[in-house]
């Protein structure tokens, strides 16, 4: 396939474990963000066999992510926490990333500029602080699914044998998304997308575009709380249980 994306990234198919890290439990990961997403519409025609869909998918679990190798956008099943191959201590790597700081974490400082990729979702939740308690939010498109900007990374075993693995790059919540909290993960349009992934770019174009990229999200609404379990699956983990809030 030529090119980054379909128009959009669900239309070559016609439809649509580890704790979240805080501030200190991990490099440049911030503040606890959205770490669940949804990933169950193939986004190209041909995934990998060992995918599996998943309506509730955490950090630690595999997940599809589109990358450009030799010039050639492929599709590949990866780790959701962050592992380069000096990392020791795996109870550290990070799922999210925060795009202001990439340029100056030795964790995101390379991957950034030789391995970046998109990750294809329909969704993903953010949980909002009430009270005494949290409510999971669902956001998405209102048809198709989001691309989000990614970072890959490949940890090789002494056997010869390796694992690739990603994280997501979030930046700080605008508009309506903001009320649910501090940060959400960066999408990007179809241009962006084409952007991000040219190894042409230039690396000081990278964070401008990351920091600057209006949200591709356009609905959000309330889901139930059941999802907060990493053992929630099926259709039902999207379904709205409150009104939902269109964002134009």
């Amino acid at each position: 396939m030529s090119g980054v994306l379909p128009a959009d990234p669900r239309e070559s198919v016609g439809g649509c474990q580890p704790a979240e890290l805080s501030a200190g439990s991990a490099p440049g990961g911030g503040r606890p963000v959205s770490g669940r997403l949804a990933q169950f519409s193939a986004p190209l025609a041909s995934v990998p066999d060992s995918w599996q869909p998943s309506w509730n998918l955490s950090p630690g679990q595999r997940l599809l992510i589109l990358r450009k190798v030799d010039n050639q956008l492929e599709c590949v099943e990866v780790l959701w926490n962050l592992t380069p191959g000096w990392l020791r201590d795996l109870s550290r790597a990070p799922f999210s990333a925060q795009a202001e700081f990439l340029h100056d974490k030795p964790m995101f400082r390379e991957p950034l500029v030789q391995r970046r990729c998109l990750i294809p979702v329909d969704g993903f939740y953010i949980w909002k602080q009430q009270g005494q308690r949290k409510q999971p939010w669902y956001l998405r498109r209102e048809q198709g699914g989001l691309a989000l900007a990614g970072l890959w990374e490949r940890y090789a075993l002494d056997d010869g044998s390796y694992w690739d693995s990603c994280t997501l790059i979030t930046a700080p919540a605008k508009g309506l998304p903001a009320r649910l909290g501090e940060r959400m993960p960066v999408t990007l349009n179809r241009a962006e997308q084409a952007i991000w992934l040219a190894a042409a770019t230039a690396p000081r174009a990278l964070q401008p575009l990351l920091l600057n990229a209006d949200s591709e999200v356009q609905l959000m609404y309330p889901v139930n709380p059941a999802v907060s379990s990493p053992a929630t699956q099926g259709p039902q983990c999207c379904n709205p249980t409150g009104l939902a809030v269109r964002l134009d």
